[in-house]
């Protein structure tokens, strides 16, 4: 979203970090900096908007400005800072404990294994190549032994 709004221009991106009050005067008083900050508001809140299901958009259309809806969507998708430890808590417990089972296929791991790291990485977690490479082989079931010591070679 954040790029989107930066194609539209910086100032219109800008808009979403702080807060914002359209004029009260006459619109034909205004500024040409009122006009422009009313204008990219106005931008920014419309992208906002469209990005929305009707769900959300009944949780957001009391917001007056395009940096009132930013911060909704910040708690309620990111949460406050005691709801983002707590993600990465769990984050880095199912990365931790992860491992393959028997029974799954090697892209179903790589697929389980890829949402976890992405969702650290999207929470400012951020683990190296070379870590997850190290867990991936840890992961590997008792009957890939021979699979896991060739990768630990080779990733040596």
């Amino acid at each position: 979203m954040t790029v989107f709004l930066q194609s539209l221009g910086c100032w219109v991106a800008k808009v979403v970090t702080k807060p914002y009050s359209a004029p009260t005067s006459e619109e034909v008083t205004w500024s040409d900096l009122a006009s422009k900050e009313y204008e990219d508001n106005s931008k920014a809140q419309n992208v906002l908007l469209l990005a929305l299901n009707e769900d959300e958009m009944t949780r957001v259309i009391h917001c007056k400005s395009a940096y009132e809806i930013w911060q909704h969507f910040f708690v309620t998708h990111e949460g406050t800072s005691q709801v983002k430890r707590a993600k990465i808590d769990l984050l880095r417990s199912q990365y931790e404990n992860f491992k393959m089972h028997e029974n799954k296929s090697i892209d179903d791991m790589i697929t389980k294994f890829t949402k976890i790291t992405n969702g650290l990485a999207s929470l400012g977690d951020e683990i190296n190549n070379d870590q997850k490479v190290r867990m991936v082989i840890r992961a590997f079931p008792p009957s890939w032994k021979v699979k896991a010591t060739t990768l630990k070679e080779l990733n040596k």
